[in-house]
């Protein structure tokens, strides 16, 4: 095994440096149509999971990668993200998404049809990652500004049927699916917050696309807390923090405009879905701060270490005794599946594997993406 059993001699802070190291090894300055990508030497999750096919540039890890590294602060690796940037926005399609990227930068076929087949979740991480970093300072270019646009009229184009507030995980998809909504819902209030905050280009369609997205997916929470992969079904730890994650973005994008969308009652809906959400987070975490699979999870996501990180992020973010409580028991046993390259595997369940970027890059989110004054020793 090739993880370090540490007893907590790694922290949460140590990894976060430990991956921006990586990303900043991995960027791709090769003269080509990946210049200013990551590399990414494993490559795609479940249920295509194969780490050994060969790689790819994925473009949502790109843009979570961009912009862990723009947060850092620091001059020269904040040109490096600005590179990474204008890389996402050279590999927009010109409906306004992005693919899924699987090995050898193949696009996915979720749906087997061999047609293109954009992504609301590569979208989603993508414009999640630009935009925020323009709310922090990225050089306002005029291409940044198109794209956000671009992409906010694709979100609300494949929105089906009209009106639903059902946004697919990607095109021709027949499916429900939770998470896709609310990447929806995030990528397009901060499409229209940055376009009006920083570009002075005000779009109200965005915010009631938000507010679709958010009303429905609420509506399918269960009566646990549990977020379901899919409105049919499937328990799920990982999707419910992924919701969660978005939800809390949703949140916080509302309670920092001078005019919101969101009224107090669709606030107080918004806190209570939180609540009950991270209740059944706690739940489904064991004594020695292993998450319990076999109850709670039933999506191909199960025994992601990805999942520990963002269900850090939801409990912390949340806050309350119980919650962080419940955070300290995951990032303590988090810390213990490190590999000897200082990195966090991938899985909870196997012997070493860590490098897969966009998987580090949310992780690096994740963490950064903390309050203030949280201390992540253990």
């Amino acid at each position: 095994m090739t993880h370090v059993k540490n007893q907590g001699t790694i922290s949460g802070k140590q990894i976060s440096g430990n991956i921006r190291d990586y990303l900043l090894r991995v960027q791709d300055f090769t003269p080509g149509e990946f210049y200013g990508a990551f590399w990414s030497e494993k490559a795609y999750h479940g249920p295509l999971l194969d780490w050994n096919a060969g790689g790819a540039h994925h473009h949502r890890g790109c843009g979570s990668g961009a912009l862990a590294l723009w947060m850092t602060g620091d001059k020269d690796i904040q040109h490096r993200a600005e590179l990474a940037f204008d890389w996402l926005v050279s590999r927009q399609h010109s409906r306004g998404g992005w693919f899924e990227i699987q090995n050898h930068e193949k696009p996915s076929d979720w749906e087997k049809t061999g047609r293109e087949e954009l992504s609301t979740i590569s979208t989603g991480f993508a414009i999640h990652g630009m935009a925020e970093a323009l709310l922090n300072g990225l050089p306002p270019k005029k291409s940044y500004m198109d794209c956000l646009q671009n992409a906010g009229h694709w979100f609300l184009g494949i929105e089906f049927p009209p009106g639903s507030g059902i946004f697919p995980h990607h095109e021709r998809s027949p499916y429900d699916t939770l998470n896709a909504n609310m990447h929806t819902a995030d990528a397009l209030f901060l499409i229209g917050r940055v376009l009006d905050q920083i570009y002075s280009k005000r779009l109200n369609i965005f915010s009631q696309g938000v507010k679709r997205a958010v009303s429905h997916t609420l509506g399918l929470q269960w009566e646990n807390g549990c977020m379901p992969y899919r409105d049919y079904g499937w328990t799920t730890i990982n999707y419910t923090s992924l919701v969660l994650w978005c939800l809390l973005n949703v949140m916080e994008h509302a309670s920092q405009m001078v005019v919101s969308p969101f009224t107090q009652q669709d606030m107080d809906k918004c806190k209570s879905s939180l609540a009950k959400g991270c209740e059944f987070l706690r739940g489904s975490i064991n004594p020695d701060g292993t998450l319990n699979w076999e109850e709670f999870e039933t999506s191909s996501a199960k025994f992601n270490l990805w999942t520990y990180f963002i269900t850090i992020n939801v409990l912390l973010r949340k806050g309350g005794e119980e919650n962080s409580a419940a955070a300290a028991k995951l990032l303590n046993h988090a810390c213990r599946r490190v590999g000897r390259d200082g990195l966090p595997e991938m899985r909870d369940n196997t012997n070493g594997i860590t490098e897969c970027a966009f998987m580090q890059a949310d992780i690096l989110m994740f963490l950064q993406g903390l309050p203030e004054g949280c201390d992540l020793t253990v």
